[in-house]
């Protein structure tokens, strides 16, 4: 399976979450996220998405038990990861974060360790095991 498509991705969705961080690394000092924000969201999104609809049948179909299991249990913990990003777009409006910046710098902080040690775990650990079940698999192509 050609895994670079989700690996752009996760560069992509790591750098608009640093961006996010940086912009919110001030606690006093409110700045426009909106934009940010919601391109993280997206990126997120649709990666999750390709990754639900790709990735994780290849990976649940392979011979290996452990990849099997592996598979399993890191898709389970995306469906809180999406469902907690989710609440968090949800709950801060742009009129919630100008009245409670210093909460929701602290709220996105949290986010965004969450995301990036998800990406990390999947760097390490699922993606070189996507890497072993078929070389031979043609590229995941690009969404949208």
């Amino acid at each position: 399976m050609d895994m670079t498509e989700l690996r752009r991705q996760h560069d992509e969705i790591s750098h608009t979450a640093h961006r996010l961080a940086l912009a919110t690394a001030d606690h006093a000092n409110p700045r426009s996220v909106g934009a940010i924000r919601w391109q993280l969201a997206r990126q997120l999104m649709g990666h999750l998405a390709l990754e639900d609809r790709i990735l994780y049948p290849a990976l649940q179909r392979a011979d290996d038990a452990h990849t099997r299991t592996t598979a399993a249990t890191l898709q389970a913990e995306t469906g809180a990861l999406a469902e907690s990003f989710s609440s968090y777009m949800t709950a801060w409006n742009d009129d919630r974060v100008a009245r409670e910046w210093a909460d929701f710098c602290i709220a996105t902080q949290a986010v965004i360790r969450a995301l990036t040690e998800r990406v990390d775990r999947e760097n390490r650990t699922l993606y070189p095991l996507a890497d072993r079940i078929d070389n031979s698999a043609p590229p995941i192509a690009r969404a949208g």
